[in-house]
């Protein structure tokens, strides 16, 4: 077949952007991409070019939406060289061959020619140049679906073997021998159930990691991470099933921890919190609040707002019964680390909270800013009356102006904390202190 290659003195143009790839990090530390930059480097000095910038990308090439990709078809855009140098079309792209295609259409539009170290400078124009690229692009997903395979059946054969194939360490109460197969720690396995029942109890990870802990510490064990917690919850290890990504591939009763209707529980408890929407960087209910009233009004409401720690040593706080307020139940907390017992908030912190909506001058539209009220007298229309200290005008309303009262007599009216009810028990997927209960946990009156 001839080629339709351009030669070097038939390039348009003198400058040249070379692209490297290794899949991972750690392979970004071998001589593979050293190795890359270097015979391009070469081959751009024997073509007269001028390099004018290396991109060193550690990501995959399964998917052909990658930051360096992107950061080399921009530059072709806006005319910043001429020539993209690439080791293999497999360094490009192993994505599906139509979006490697699409993406080689689109440096052609650009006006860039692409060099690849194997072939040289290919010529858009020319079927023959395409058909190499077509095929290139079909072997480099054929190859990267190969490497998947191998990896797939590798697992699937380690596992039947009854050894852990994933690296690192598998789920606390289980070790592996120096032959990696799996067996029971004798210090933990003893506890794995109890992940599940706490966490069946408690709904709430942080809290489950808590209690495990302290069992540990009782017994003189090192502590788990939080993260460890969730690994053990959705581990089919615990019925003593291997699985690889999901598909059950061998079974080992003698592994079995929990029982099997426990695991489901869990499973269910799991699914239904990670199915919650992402909480969005502003939370709604606080951009209402700062577009209705003003960012300085709601920043006032948090400033000395500090509920979740213990209010003399900084120590974490636990539930520990509740007391009656006005007929409401208000949570009591005790410290872990020192002696402290008490609420969560006092009185003057929930005055100050204000969950409702304030009262607002109809005239200046000020907020929260008026001397105090007095009581419905004959004739008057409202129940209390407000002097602005704003503007000196003065007007009426039938809200509170303790700003607790109004909240409970008002609860339809008010922005709300922890959002929903029934979220303040459940538990984030990150590493952040849970949401204790606060102002919601008291009910509504």
């Amino acid at each position: 077949m001839m080629l339709g290659l351009l030669r070097k003195d038939e390039i348009d143009g003198s400058r040249a952007l070379i692209l490297t790839r290794v899949s991972t990090t750690a392979q970004g530390n071998n001589s593979s991409k050293k190795s890359q930059r270097e015979y391009l480097e070469t081959a751009a000095e024997g073509a007269n070019l001028e390099t004018i910038d290396t991109l060193e990308a550690e990501e995959s090439a399964a998917k052909i939406e990658r930051s360096q990709l992107n950061d080399a078809l921009e530059r072709g855009r806006n005319g910043d060289y001429d020539v993209l140098m690439i080791y293999e079309v497999d360094r490009l792209s192993r994505a599906n061959p139509w979006e490697t295609l699409s993406y080689l259409n689109d440096l052609r539009e650009a006006g860039i020619t692409l060099y690849a170290d194997s072939y040289g400078y290919f010529d858009w124009e020319e079927h023959f140049d395409l058909e190499i690229l077509a095929r290139e692009a079909v072997f480099a997903r054929r190859h990267l679906n190969r490497i998947r395979q191998g990896a797939r059946d590798g697992c699937h054969q380690k596992l039947k073997d009854g050894q852990w194939p994933f690296g690192g360490n598998p789920p606390v109460g289980y070790r592996t021998n120096e032959d990696d197969e799996l067996l029971l720690d004798e210090e933990y396995a003893p506890f794995v159930e109890d992940f599940f029942e706490i966490y069946a109890k408690t709904e709430n990870r942080k809290e489950t990691m808590r209690q495990l802990n302290d069992k540990f510490e009782e017994r003189g064990l090192d502590s788990i991470s939080y993260s460890r917690v969730k690994t053990v919850l959705q581990s089919p290890l615990c019925i003593g099933r291997l699985a690889y990504k999901g598909e059950v591939v061998a079974e080992m009763p003698e592994l079995r921890q929990v029982d099997t209707e426990l695991f489901q529980e869990v499973q269910s408890i799991l699914s239904g919190q990670d199915d919650r929407p992402a909480t969005p960087e502003v939370p709604e209910f606080a951009a209402n609040a700062v577009e209705q009233y003003g960012l300085e009004f709601v920043m006032d409401q948090f400033e000395s707002f500090k509920p979740f720690r213990c209010r003399k040593c900084d120590g974490d706080l636990e539930r520990h019964g509740s007391k009656e307020v006005w007929g409401i139940p208000m949570a009591k907390y005790r410290c872990q680390d020192c002696e402290y017992q008490g609420p969560l908030m006092t009185e003057q912190e929930l005055k100050s909270l204000h969950q409702t909506v304030p009262v607002r001058c109809p005239f200046c539209t000020s907020t929260e800013s008026f001397r105090s009220s007095t009581r419905r007298q004959l004739g008057m229309q409202f129940n209390y009356a407000y002097e602005c200290l704003d503007c000196g005008l003065s007007f009426g309303s039938d809200l509170s102006p303790d700003r607790l009262k109004r909240m409970f007599s008002h609860p339809n009216l008010g922005f709300d904390i922890e959002g929903s009810d029934d979220t303040d028990s459940k538990d984030d997927d990150d590493d952040e202190d849970d949401p204790q209960p606060a102002i919601t946990d008291y009910g509504n009156p």
